[in-house]
Protein backbone atom coordinates (compact mmCIF):
# COMPACT_ATOMS: atom_id res chain seq x y z
CA UNK A 1 0.00 0.00 0.00
CA UNK A 2 2.91 2.25 0.59
CA UNK A 3 3.76 2.20 -3.00
CA UNK A 4 0.09 2.79 -4.11
CA UNK A 5 0.17 6.17 -1.57
CA UNK A 6 3.65 6.97 -3.38
CA UNK A 7 2.44 6.73 -6.62
CA UNK A 8 -0.97 7.94 -5.97
CA UNK A 9 0.75 11.53 -4.13
CA UNK A 10 3.76 11.49 -7.45
CA UNK A 11 0.94 11.11 -10.01
CA UNK A 12 -1.08 13.35 -7.77
CA UNK A 13 1.54 15.78 -7.42
CA UNK A 14 2.14 15.39 -11.21
CA UNK A 15 -1.17 16.27 -12.04
CA UNK A 16 -1.53 19.59 -9.75
CA UNK A 17 1.37 20.24 -11.43
CA UNK A 18 0.23 19.77 -15.25
CA UNK A 19 -3.59 21.44 -14.06
CA UNK A 20 -1.23 24.36 -12.69
CA UNK A 21 1.08 24.49 -15.98
CA UNK A 22 -1.92 24.37 -18.79
CA UNK A 23 -3.78 26.70 -16.42
CA UNK A 24 -0.89 29.18 -16.65
CA UNK A 25 -0.37 28.49 -20.72
CA UNK A 26 -4.56 29.24 -20.89
CA UNK A 27 -3.72 32.47 -19.27
CA UNK A 28 -0.70 33.18 -21.08
CA UNK A 29 -3.15 32.52 -24.50
CA UNK A 30 -5.57 34.95 -23.56
CA UNK A 31 -3.16 37.55 -22.15
CA UNK A 32 -1.27 37.08 -25.64
CA UNK A 33 -4.11 36.97 -27.59
CA UNK A 34 -5.26 40.15 -25.40
CA UNK A 35 -1.48 41.65 -26.61
CA UNK A 36 -2.13 40.62 -29.94
CA UNK A 37 -5.34 42.65 -30.47
CA UNK A 38 -3.93 45.60 -28.91
CA UNK A 39 -1.12 45.84 -30.88
CA UNK A 40 -3.00 45.09 -34.07
CA UNK A 41 -5.66 48.13 -32.94
CA UNK A 42 -2.63 49.82 -32.66
CA UNK A 43 -0.92 49.50 -35.40
CA UNK A 44 -4.28 50.46 -37.04
CA UNK A 45 -4.22 53.54 -35.44
CA UNK A 46 -0.32 54.45 -36.16
CA UNK A 47 -1.22 53.88 -40.02
CA UNK A 48 -4.13 55.95 -39.65
CA UNK A 49 -2.45 58.66 -38.15
CA UNK A 50 0.32 58.26 -40.46
CA UNK A 51 -2.01 58.79 -43.80
CA UNK A 52 -3.51 61.72 -41.49
CA UNK A 53 -0.08 63.21 -41.69
CA UNK A 54 0.55 62.59 -45.10
CA UNK A 55 -2.73 64.06 -46.01
CA UNK A 56 -1.85 67.24 -44.00
CA UNK A 57 2.10 67.40 -45.26
CA UNK A 58 0.22 67.47 -49.12
CA UNK A 59 -2.85 69.81 -48.12
CA UNK A 60 -0.01 72.30 -46.69
CA UNK A 61 1.94 72.22 -50.20
CA UNK A 62 -1.41 72.35 -52.07
CA UNK A 63 -2.27 75.46 -49.96
CA UNK A 64 0.71 77.15 -51.24
CA UNK A 65 0.34 76.43 -55.27
CA UNK A 66 -3.47 77.28 -54.14
CA UNK A 67 -2.53 80.45 -52.73
CA UNK A 68 -0.82 81.25 -55.89
CA UNK A 69 -3.44 80.19 -57.93
CA UNK A 70 -5.45 82.88 -55.94
CA UNK A 71 -3.46 85.82 -56.12
CA UNK A 72 -3.56 85.44 -59.87
CA UNK A 73 -6.85 85.18 -60.20
CA UNK A 74 -7.08 88.34 -57.80
CA UNK A 75 -4.76 89.88 -60.27
CA UNK A 76 -7.48 88.61 -63.17
CA UNK A 77 -10.24 90.41 -61.58
CA UNK A 78 -9.74 94.27 -61.45
CA UNK A 79 -11.09 96.02 -58.00
CA UNK A 80 -13.74 98.03 -57.99
CA UNK A 81 -11.75 101.21 -58.24
CA UNK A 82 -10.00 100.05 -60.65
CA UNK A 83 -13.41 100.11 -62.95
CA UNK A 84 -13.87 103.55 -63.08
CA UNK A 85 -11.09 103.13 -65.96
CA UNK A 86 -13.51 100.47 -67.47
CA UNK A 87 -16.08 102.93 -69.33
CA UNK A 88 -12.87 105.32 -70.67
CA UNK A 89 -11.53 101.95 -72.25
CA UNK A 90 -14.76 101.11 -74.06
CA UNK A 91 -15.04 104.47 -75.03
CA UNK A 92 -10.87 104.38 -76.86
CA UNK A 93 -12.05 101.66 -78.55
CA UNK A 94 -15.51 102.75 -80.00
CA UNK A 95 -13.79 105.99 -81.35
CA UNK A 96 -10.89 103.61 -82.76
CA UNK A 97 -13.45 101.61 -84.17
CA UNK A 98 -15.69 105.03 -85.94
CA UNK A 99 -18.19 104.47 -83.11
CA UNK A 100 -20.47 106.83 -81.34
CA UNK A 101 -20.22 105.55 -77.79
CA UNK A 102 -22.65 106.46 -74.22
CA UNK A 103 -22.11 104.31 -71.34
CA UNK A 104 -23.73 104.17 -68.17
CA UNK A 105 -23.48 101.61 -64.93
CA UNK A 106 -26.92 100.49 -63.52
CA UNK A 107 -26.47 98.35 -60.66
CA UNK A 108 -23.79 97.27 -58.64
CA UNK A 109 -23.55 93.47 -56.89
CA UNK A 110 -21.48 92.87 -54.43
CA UNK A 111 -19.11 90.07 -54.07
CA UNK A 112 -18.24 87.75 -51.80
CA UNK A 113 -15.02 84.97 -50.77
CA UNK A 114 -16.10 82.71 -53.69
CA UNK A 115 -17.88 85.15 -55.67
CA UNK A 116 -17.19 88.42 -57.65
CA UNK A 117 -18.56 91.58 -57.79
CA UNK A 118 -20.82 92.19 -60.64
CA UNK A 119 -21.39 95.55 -62.46
CA UNK A 120 -24.03 95.56 -65.16
CA UNK A 121 -24.19 98.40 -67.41
CA UNK A 122 -25.67 99.79 -70.14
CA UNK A 123 -23.72 100.74 -73.48
CA UNK A 124 -24.98 102.46 -76.82
CA UNK A 125 -22.95 103.05 -79.68
CA UNK A 126 -24.17 103.76 -83.26
CA UNK A 127 -21.54 102.91 -86.87
CA UNK A 128 -21.39 100.74 -89.28
CA UNK A 129 -22.02 96.89 -88.83
CA UNK A 130 -17.99 95.89 -89.87
CA UNK A 131 -16.73 98.48 -87.00
CA UNK A 132 -19.16 97.15 -84.40
CA UNK A 133 -18.08 93.61 -84.60
CA UNK A 134 -14.19 94.98 -84.79
CA UNK A 135 -15.71 96.86 -81.06
CA UNK A 136 -16.88 93.50 -79.89
CA UNK A 137 -13.20 91.75 -80.71
CA UNK A 138 -11.04 94.41 -79.23
CA UNK A 139 -13.33 94.24 -75.82
CA UNK A 140 -12.97 90.40 -75.79
CA UNK A 141 -8.99 90.94 -76.02
CA UNK A 142 -9.15 93.55 -73.27
CA UNK A 143 -8.12 93.17 -69.64
CA UNK A 144 -11.89 93.44 -68.17
CA UNK A 145 -14.00 90.32 -67.99
CA UNK A 146 -17.03 91.09 -69.79
CA UNK A 147 -21.09 89.09 -70.27
CA UNK A 148 -23.24 90.42 -72.08
CA UNK A 149 -26.77 89.84 -71.59
CA UNK A 150 -28.76 91.58 -74.23
CA UNK A 151 -27.96 92.75 -78.21
CA UNK A 152 -30.65 94.96 -79.08
CA UNK A 153 -29.35 96.05 -82.98
CA UNK A 154 -31.65 98.62 -85.15
CA UNK A 155 -30.63 99.69 -88.90
CA UNK A 156 -30.70 103.32 -89.24
CA UNK A 157 -29.99 103.94 -93.21
CA UNK A 158 -26.47 102.25 -93.97
CA UNK A 159 -25.64 102.41 -90.12
CA UNK A 160 -27.15 100.38 -87.15
CA UNK A 161 -27.69 101.52 -83.04
CA UNK A 162 -26.70 99.25 -81.12
CA UNK A 163 -27.48 98.57 -77.51
CA UNK A 164 -25.95 96.27 -75.36
CA UNK A 165 -26.47 95.45 -71.89
CA UNK A 166 -24.23 93.48 -69.68
CA UNK A 167 -22.28 92.63 -66.71
CA UNK A 168 -18.05 93.12 -65.92
CA UNK A 169 -16.89 91.40 -63.17
CA UNK A 170 -14.25 92.48 -60.57
CA UNK A 171 -13.01 91.95 -57.12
Amino acid sequence: MEFRQWLLKNVGGFAVIILALATLLLFLGFDISRRTDTIVRQRQDLASRSQALSSLALLRSEAERANKIKEAIQDFLPTGDQLIVFPKSLESSAKNNQLSFGFTFNSEIAGSVSEPAINNFTLVTHGLYGNFLNFLKSIEKGKYFVGFDLFDLNRKDKDFEIIMKGKVFSQ
